[in-house]
């Protein structure tokens, strides 16, 4: 093989990556304008046709790289996850299980009120055409790794998280959900009330309920 060959198949290859690179790039950028128009104007500003004119393209591009509007929300749906999940790995562990616990819960929360229109894509379904497939599904599940896991810790620090950390787990995650649907819906915004403080209430219970502090390790 000459040398001109070589280098011939060293072109390709160095346009092809930069052909990747550049489609990475454009992709990332429709998604962060399609983020940014998201948290402006809320879901319901979120179509092909508009968000094409946003990044300065055609709508043939976007059903291109996503297919349609479903795979597009799908994205956002799967940054919003990935997104709860660093919240959620950020928090530092306080060296008490039961602690940590009520850290998650209330990185939880904080998520939400401050990413409320990622928040409302996960789990509202505030586009009514958009259901996120089981794969997708699957992939938001991970960010409740952690929660499993402290909770497991509660139970058996020997042992792998089984299915009655995750029931534990979902218990928590429903009670927590509902709350924080509550306060976003504005059902707790009146004199006297800290939807801080009730939801620490409702946890305790809910803790003393599932984990009784006999079961608490260190």
């Amino acid at each position: 093989m000459d040398n001109n060959t070589v280098t011939g198949k060293d072109d390709v290859t160095n346009y092809r990556a930069a052909q990747d690179l550049h489609q990475q790039a454009l992709r990332r950028g429709v998604l962060d304008d399609a983020s940014n128009l998201l948290v402006r104007e809320g879901p319901t500003a979120l179509s092909m046709r508009r968000i094409a004119q946003l990044v300065g393209c055609s709508t043939t591009v976007l059903y291109t790289m996503f297919g349609n509007k479903q795979g597009l929300v799908d994205q956002l749906y799967l940054r919003g996850f990935g997104m709860l999940r660093q919240a959620l790995e950020a928090v530092p562990h306080p060296g008490n299980s039961r602690e940590y616990i009520y850290a998650l819960c209330y990185a939880y929360r904080e998520f939400a009120l401050t990413h409320s229109t990622y928040y409302a894509i996960m789990f509202l379904k505030v586009i009514p055409e958009y259901s996120p497939p089981d794969s997708s599904r699957q992939l938001g599940l991970e960010s409740f790794r952690l929660m499993v896991q402290t909770v497991q810790d509660c139970i058996d620090r020997k042992s792998e998280a089984g299915d009655e950390a995750w029931e534990i787990a979902r218990i928590v995650w429903a009670s927590l959900h509902g709350h924080v649907g509550l306060e976003l819906s504005g059902y707790f915004n009146y004199p006297g009330v800290s939807p801080q403080h009730l939801l620490e209430k409702a946890l305790q219970a809910l803790m003393n309920q599932l984990l009784p502090s006999r079961d608490n390790m260190q």
